[in-house]
């Protein structure tokens, strides 16, 4: 009797301790496996529509339709409200293509101030007078040259621009009073590697054009499709082009489009400040 219970008992353990460890093995080894092919059959899981994506259509609208103030106050609102739109790089590249239209435009709009012309005006002391750049002073009143006339009637932008510089996406940024203007690419980057994670600061301290080794000016006939730089009070954080002659480099920077390079150089004006994330 007592070899019966010993033997009924040892069966039993051996059915709990086996029993155990099969479910072991099938929780940590077998349910994985089986739960994983049947993720694999089923295929990626179709995302969930994008809510604000009616409302990008109605901001596409408008710039279709030509009233691309609106489209700004619309691409403007967008961008604010929807950071986690599956098109918000879109939104933001069509909102930056729009401000600089609207900027460049001999059109009236809201932050253009229009100036008379007086005597003893040259286009530098203007820019300077208005805190802005002779550069975009020409460029939005369709002048082929600096002359100017007393009476002439410009139409000036007074932005508060301020740049960002993201080390980590590669990207230089503009805003206008703290808010995004345009968004533009690295080429290359030759600026060092971070020594810290804490932001740097500085602010723009010059801006050159070189045509063949030799710097020119605004005006000048070597002046179109010149290199330009935009120095930074931060070393080795150039902003540049090379140029059509391909020759200019600084010794460190970031490495913009020829066509970029030249619309921040009409832009932007000497102590604007610039941060590096």
């Amino acid at each position: 009797m007592k070899t019966l219970f010993k033997a009924l008992f040892l069966l039993v353990l051996s059915a709990v301790i086996f029993g155990a460890a099969g479910l072991f093995i099938y929780l940590q080894f077998i349910r994985p496996q089986r739960l994983e092919q049947a993720e694999l059959a089923q295929g990626t899981p179709t995302p969930p529509p994008d809510p604000s994506l009616s409302e990008l259509a109605k901001c596409e609208a408008l710039e279709k339709e030509g009233n691309m103030v609106e489209a700004r106050t619309a691409f403007v609102n967008f961008v604010e409200n929807n950071p986690n739109s599956t098109r918000i790089e879109d939104a933001k590249n069509e909102l930056g293509a729009i401000n600089v239209s609207i900027f460049f435009s001999p059109d009236p709009s809201p932050e253009k101030q229009e100036y008379s012309v007086q005597k003893g005006d040259v286009l530098m002391k203007i820019a300077t007078k208005m805190k802005t750049t002779s550069e975009l002073i020409m460029r939005s009143n369709n002048m082929s040259g600096t002359m100017l006339h007393i009476g002439q009637r410009l139409l000036i932008s007074q932005p508060k621009f301020s740049i960002i510089i993201s080390r980590k996406e590669k990207k230089v940024t503009l805003l206008d009073d703290g808010k995004f203007f345009k968004q533009y690419a690295a080429i290359s980057w030759d600026a060092p590697p971070p020594r810290t994670s804490a932001p740097l600061s500085g602010r723009v301290r010059e801006k050159i054009a070189w045509r063949n080794g030799q710097e020119v000016g605004l005006g000048s006939k070597d002046y179109e499709g010149s290199a330009r730089w935009v120095e930074v009070g931060v070393a080795d954080y150039t902003l540049y082009s090379k140029g059509e002659d391909n020759a200019a480099k600084p010794a460190g920077g970031i490495e913009l489009s020829q066509d970029d390079m030249e619309e921040l150089s009409t832009l932007l004006n000497k102590n604007i400040p610039v941060t590096i994330e």
